[in-house]
């Protein structure tokens, strides 16, 4: 999971807020064209359009430097007054190109006539991925630049950038420390888009305390909502079972550990959880950056193991409580097993009378199941009366050694309520052999269908399924062969063992439509994203001699996922589908750059007087144009084998055996 977030430290980041630099002659500004063509920056702050004031640039210069202190990117603003004919983009792109530009540099460029900007860094920059760079640019960059606010335009960039890297108020410091920037330009604009960002953070944090969500709505959450969400949650569960922990000493102090095991183990595996949430954070805070889809995937599982383990604890408080009340009210409870000793006790002899009369009218082979009923609620009872007289004895011990009376009442209830079972079977056995007789064929047919269907639900129903099967069988097998003998023993068991398997069968169809419906949107997921990512793959691949790198790694990153969620398949089918929905994202992302990059390189093109167009060849990748190589003319490789020689147009070479010099980049831009 992390290789991707090693190699992205090694590589390192630079960022860079890249404002367009166009050094033009004094002569030239002053006449009709102001074309500013890509070119080399001199500095992080350029003005050519002279939009600055001589404190509004040393003031952004001050808050792009604290950046690079706190975050060890470079933030690259440049202001001209259009983008000599070309795309923002493109103009940008080559601007960074030109000017060296890193990989921690982000780049703003803003052209204040043209009503155009773009802002593009690094591919992975930590922190700063597509939706990051999105998010910063329409939420605090264009509002500004709508605004003719240019200096808070840069600022937005800067406070944008450390937001992103840092999710906290960092941003907002930054421009605090540097001498009260937040208010340059925009008269609190810029404090404005601070506050309002968290607020949305806040909002969105404040929803999820409120309402329970799927796993496919926390995963659509966004990244800075999802992080102070786990971070909440995971010292929630924290703070809960180190007070459980603490209560649960107690109990077993006063209980022992006997009476206490199923709160002891139930905390332990609680326990295990959270620790296994805690490296997951660190795995997140330590210097290894992640992934965006990392992240969230580490997020949501933070968030979800937390969220079993707090419902874990919280199914076993109502135990817990009922066992620490029984020693409260012990004293009344003692009270109640006494009258009810004494009730079952006055039972004893009219059972007894009844089942002669019944062996008299059935014989004893019929009535075989509940022969020893008498006899056996005899010693439920006497036990039951020897524990009540254990438990009196614990209650009236010093506080802190009562516990032992818990168990005590516990199990004289226990072999109360058993007594009264085996009396009742004695009482309801005529009209159980009348039913046994009557119902007994239907319910064997019951029976075979519902374990033909588990045969058919082995995989979803687990091991309880399993165990009720076996049961179920037996009693079948028994009823078969040995009604006419015990028709109220084998009918009875069957009835037991039908009843378990209802249960188990109802818990087995509920996780097989939810293992179909999680399939079903795992496939529509993967067909709409082998759709997509076919289209930009066949749209990019005849058209490769056009296409930059944003749109080849979009479509590298779409391929893997949509493989990384066709390998994984229904075993995991929630984050199959996650995958599957992003590898369509990313390549409906893959397809519109390459659009975009195909219409960019035909308005570069200019005709050929002579000989034959070549313009297919290149689009198609057959040659290699070296305006897309940044040679902008001549030279190229020769078409004939080996170095130079050959044909060669207008700076067009055959495509051969190579790698590329750059890598891409990530960004937004267009009109303002």
């Amino acid at each position: 999971m992390l290789a991707s977030a090693t190699l992205l430290r090694r590589l390192g980041l630079t960022l860079v807020v890249l404002g367009l630099v166009a050094l033009v002659a004094p002569g030239v500004l002053a006449g009709s064209s102001h074309a500013e063509p890509p070119s080399r920056l001199p500095t992080q702050v350029v003005d050519s359009a002279n939009v600055l004031t001589t404190t509004q640039r040393t003031e952004l210069q001050a808050s792009i430097d604290q950046l690079y202190t706190d975050h060890e990117v470079q933030l690259w603003v440049v202001y001209v007054r259009d983008f000599d004919g070309v795309g923002p983009e493109q103009w940008a792109t080559q601007t960074a190109t030109i000017s060296d530009l890193g990989d921690r540099d982000v780049l703003l460029a803003v052209a204040t006539d043209d009503r155009a900007y773009y802002f593009n860094a690094p591919e992975s920059v930590d922190g700063l991925d597509q939706d990051a760079i999105d998010d910063i640019a329409r939420g605090d960059i264009v509002p500004a630049l709508k605004d003719s606010d240019w200096a808070g335009a840069g600022q937005a960039a800067v406070d944008g950038i450390n937001s992103a890297m840092t999710p906290s108020n960092a941003g907002l410091y930054t421009a605090l420390a540097v001498g009260g920037l937040a208010v340059v330009g925009g008269g609190g604009f810029l404090l404005y888009r601070r506050r309002r960002k968290q607020q949305r953070i806040e909002a969105g944090v404040e929803a999820m305390r409120e309402q329970e969500l799927t796993g496919d709505q926390l995963v659509a959450q966004p990244l800075d909502v999802l992080d102070p969400w786990s971070r909440e949650v995971l010292t929630d569960t924290d703070n809960a079972i180190r007070t459980s922990e603490e209560e649960l000493a107690l109990a077993v102090g006063e209980f022992g550990e006997v009476e206490t095991a199923p709160f002891t183990e139930a905390l332990a595996e609680a326990k295990r959880g959270l620790a296994e949430s805690f490296t997951v954070r660190q795995l997140l805070d330590d210097s290894i950056p992640e992934t965006p889809d990392e992240q969230r995937a580490m997020l949501v599982q933070i968030i979800t193991t937390c969220t079993d383990v707090d419902a874990a604890l919280d199914a076993q408080v109502e135990s817990f409580d009922a066992m620490r009340n029984l020693l409260i009210n012990a004293d009344s409870r003692l009270a109640e097993l006494t009258q009810k000793l004494v009730a079952v006790r006055a039972r004893m002899e009219q059972s007894q009378s009844k089942l002669d009369a019944l062996i008299g009218r059935h014989g004893e082979t019929v009535l075989v199941s509940i022969a020893d009923n008498v006899d056996l609620a005899r010693e439920e009872i006497e036990f039951a009366e020897h524990s009540a007289d254990q438990g009196r004895e614990a209650a009236s011990a010093p506080a802190g050694e009562q516990g032992p009376a818990v168990a005590a009442i516990r199990s004289a209830e226990g072999a109360l309520e058993q007594a009264n079972r085996l009396l009742d079977a004695i009482d309801n056995a005529e009209a159980n052999i009348a039913a046994a007789h009557t119902r007994m064929p239907a319910l064997i047919d019951e029976v075979d269908g519902e374990l033909a269907e588990a045969a058919e639900l082995t995989g979803d129903g687990g091991p309880a399924l399993a165990t009720a099967v076996q049961k179920a069988t037996a009693a079948l097998s028994a009823a078969r062969a040995e009604f006419h003998d015990d028709p109220l023993g084998t009918f009875t068991a069957l009835v037991d063992a039908d009843a378990d398997l209802d249960d188990a069968l109802d818990d087995a169809r509920a996780s097989s439509a939810e293992r179909r419906r999680r399939a079903e949107l795992l496939n529509s997921a993967v067909t709409a994203a082998q759709a997509k990512v076919s289209a930009a793959n066949d749209f990019i691949s005849t058209r490769r001699g056009a296409i930059q790198s944003i749109a080849r790694t979009r479509l590298a990153e779409a391929q893997r996922l949509l493989a990384e969620a066709t390998a994984a398949g229904v075993a995991d089918a929630a984050q199959a589908a996650q995958s599957a929905r992003r590898a369509g994202y990313l390549a409906d992302q893959a397809l519109m750059a390459a659009q975009g990059d195909v219409v960019q390189w035909q308005q570069n093109q200019t005709p050929h007087p002579t000989g034959p167009s070549v313009g297919g060849a290149v689009l198609g990748g057959i040659l290699v144009d070296s305006f897309l190589r940044g040679t902008m003319g001549g030279g190229g490789r020769g078409w004939g084998g080996g170095f130079g020689g050959g044909y060669g147009s207008g700076g067009r070479s055959p495509g051969s055996f190579g790698g590329s010099g750059s890598s891409g980049r990530i960004g937004v831009g267009g009109r303002f």
